[in-house]
C-alpha cells in the first residue's frame, strides 16, 4: 500500500515522488561485539572502515568526534591519531583516480562554518590533511548545519560528494581535479520533510541513501545528473523502524548484486537489514534487525554513526567488520565497538550467497 504521509508531502510539493513501503515480519536477532576502541574524548558519532588493500590486519576505523575532531584507530581498537579539527559530525572514505593519481580521499561534515574537511589516507594508514582542507562551503539557502556525508564512485571511477543538512537539504558535488588541486563542482540540490543525517552511497548499484531521522529511509538514483525523485525504502513506525531516530546507514556488498543495507534504528537500539538490491517493484522489505549485547564489551545503545565492510579482516572479522558509534559506555565514556559480521549472519539467519548477475 501506499503510505499516506507520502500522499501527503507530494501534494504539498515537498518531494516529488516517493513508493510503496510493505508491511514486514523481520526475524529479530542479538550479536556480541568482539571488542571496542578506546574511550573518545568527548563524544564519537561516525566511523568508515579503511581496508589495507596490502595487509588487511592493518585496516584502519576512522572515526569523528563532535567537539574535537577525527580519531584514527586500528583493528585491537587502540587510537593512532588525533587531528583535532573542530566539530566533525560524520565521514566517508573512497579510493580513487584524480588526475591520473591514485588517491584514498577522506571527507568530513564540519558544523562550525558548513563546510567539508578533506583528508588523505597514506599506504600505511597514517592520515593528512588534504590541500583542499575546508571546502566549498554552504550552497545557496542552506542556513543550518551540515550533517551527514557520503562519497559516490560511479563504476567508470567518477567521484561525488554528497551532505545532508539540518534544513532537510541534500546537496551533491562531483569532484574532479588533482590530489593536490581538487575541484568540487555543483550538481544538485534536493530537498527531505525534514532533518535527515546519514548518507551512503552503494557505489555497484548506483544507489544512495538518505536517512530521514523522524520519517525513514530515502532511496535515489546516485548519478549527480539524475532528478531527485526518492523511494521511501522503510518508514518510522514500522516493524524495523518502530520509533525514530533512523541515523547510520552502511552498505554490505557481497557480491556484484548481492548484500545489505544496515540501519541504525536508535530509538530502540537496534540495526535494521534490508535486501541491497531493490525488487521488480522497487521495494526492499526489512529482512531483520538485531542488538548488541553484553559480551566481550558492555552493550550497545543509542548508535548514531555505523559502518560496515564484508572484507576478511583476519580471524577475528572473517566475513567482514561492522563498526557502531557506542554512545552510552560504560563508565560515562563513549566509544566505537566492533562487531564481526560473520556473527550477524548467524544471528539472523542470512544466506551470504552472491545472487546471480544477470
Amino acid at each position: 500500500m501506499i503510505d499516506p504521509r507520502c500522499l501527503a508531502w507530494v501534494a504539498a510539493g515537498i518531494l516529488v515522488s516517493c513508493v510503496a513501503v510493505q508491511a514486514q515480519d523481520p526475524v529479530m536477532g542479538s550479536v556480541t561485539a568482539v571488542r571496542e576502541t578506546e574511550p573518545v574524548d568527548v563524544d564519537p558519532d561516525d566511523p568508515a572502515i579503511w581496508v589495507n588493500p596490502a595487509d588487511p590486519l592493518q585496516s584502519r576505523v576512522i572515526g569523528t568526534d563532535k567537539d574535537f575532531g577525527l580519531v584514527v584507530f586500528d583493528l585491537a581498537g587502540k587510537t593512532l591519531q588525533k587531528l583535532p579539527d573542530g566539530r566533525l559530525n560524520n565521514v566517508d572514505l573512497r579510493t580513487v583516480v584524480l588526475g591520473g593519481e591514485e588517491v584514498t580521499l577522506i571527507a568530513a561534515s564540519k558544523r562550525e562554518d558548513n563546510t567539508i574537511v578533506f583528508y588523505t589516507m597514506a599506504a600505511d594508514g597514517s592520515v593528512a590533511h588534504a590541500p583542499t582542507f575546508a571546502y566549498p562551503g554552504a550552497p545557496t539557502q542552506v542556513d543550518d548545519d551540515i550533517y551527514g556525508i557520503g562519497f559516490y564512485k560511479d563504476l567508470a571511477g567518477s567521484l561525488s560528494v554528497i551532505a545532508s543538512f539540518k534544513t532537510g537539504d541534500v546537496v551533491q558535488w562531483e569532484i574532479g581535479g588533482t590530489p593536490a588541486a581538487m575541484e568540487l563542482r555543483f550538481a544538485r540540490q534536493w530537498k527531505l520533510p525534514s532533518q535527515p543525517e546519514g548518507v551512503a552511497a552503494d557505489d555497484g548499484l548506483g544507489l544512495l541513501y538518505v536517512g530521514e531521522e523522524d520519517g525513514g529511509i530515502w532511496r535515489f538514483d546516485a548519478n549527480p545528473r539524475a532528478g531527485t525523485d526518492g523511494t521511501l525504502v522503510d518508514k518510522v513506525g514500522s516493524a524495523c523502524l518502530p520509533v525514530d531516530d533512523v541515523e547510520g546507514i552502511g552498505v554490505v556488498s557481497t557480491g556484484p548484486e548481492s548484500g545489505w543495507l544496515v540501519v541504525s534504528a536508535q530509538g530502540v537500539n537496534r540495526y535494521a537489514l534490508y535486501p541491497r538490491k531493490p525488487d521488480a517493484d522497487g521495494r526492499q522489505p526489512c529482512i531483520g534487525s538485531f542488538g548488541i549485547e553484553t559480551g566481550a564489551t558492555d552493550p550497545v545503545g543509542e548508535t548514531d554513526g555505523l559502518d560496515v565492510t564484508s572484507a576478511a579482516l583476519g580471524p577475528d572479522f572473517p566475513a567482514g567488520l561492522m563498526v557502531v558509534q557506542d554512545d552510552r559506555n560504560e563508565g560515562f565514556s563513549r566509544n566505537f565497538k566492533y562487531v564481526s559480521w560473520a556473527d550477524v549472519v548467524r544471528a539472523l539467519g542470512l544466506d551470504q550467497t552472491p545472487l546471480p548477475t544477470n
